[in-house]
C-alpha cells in the first residue's frame, strides 16, 4: 500500500513539473492539495499525516515507509526552492511548507471551514511566492 502511494505521488509530482514552468507554480500545486482534497480532508484528515501519526503511536515497522511519502515531498519541494535561488535554506523552506500544510489539514478537519482552508492556503502560496525575491 505505501509503495503504491509513493508511486502515485511521484506521478503527481511529474505531472506538476510538466504542467508548470516555474517553481512557484509547482510549489502552489503542492499547497493547493488541501483545497483540491478539502472534502476528504474534512472527513478523514490528510491521508499521509493520519497514516504517519497512527503508525508512530504504535512504533509500527511501516512508519519509515509512510514517512518516505513526506520525504518525497520534502525533497521535491527542496528542489523547487533551490530552483528559486534558495539552495542554502531550501530544506528549511520545504519543511515549513510541509508543516504549514499539515496544520491547515488538521484545522480543516477539526472545523470543516473551507473559507479558512482556502484563506490559509492562499497565504501560504503568497509566502512561497515571496521566497523567490529573498536571498538565503
Amino acid at each position: 500500500m505505501i509503495a503504491a502511494r509513493i508511486a502515485e505521488r511521484r506521478q503527481m509530482l511529474r505531472r506538476w513539473e510538466a504542467d508548470h514552468d516555474t517553481p512557484q507554480g509547482r510549489i502552489r500545486c503542492y499547497i493547493n492539495i488541501v483545497i483540491a482534497n478539502e472534502a476528504d480532508i474534512e472527513s478523514h484528515g490528510c491521508p499521509v499525516g493520519t497514516l504517519t501519526t497512527e503508525l508512530s503511536k504504535l512504533a509500527h515497522p511501516s512508519l519509515d515507509g509512510a514517512t518516505a511519502i513526506f520525504t518525497l515531498f520534502r525533497s521535491w519541494l527542496g528542489v523547487q526552492f533551490t530552483a528559486l535561488g534558495r539552495a542554502q535554506d531550501a530544506d528549511e523552506l520545504a519543511m515549513h511548507v510541509l508543516a504549514a500544510s499539515q496544520g491547515i489539514a488538521v484545522m480543516s478537519q477539526a472545523y470543516s471551514d473551507r473559507e479558512f482552508t482556502r484563506r490559509e492556503a492562499g497565504q501560504l502560496c503568497a509566502w512561497a511566492d515571496a521566497q523567490a525575491a529573498k536571498e538565503a
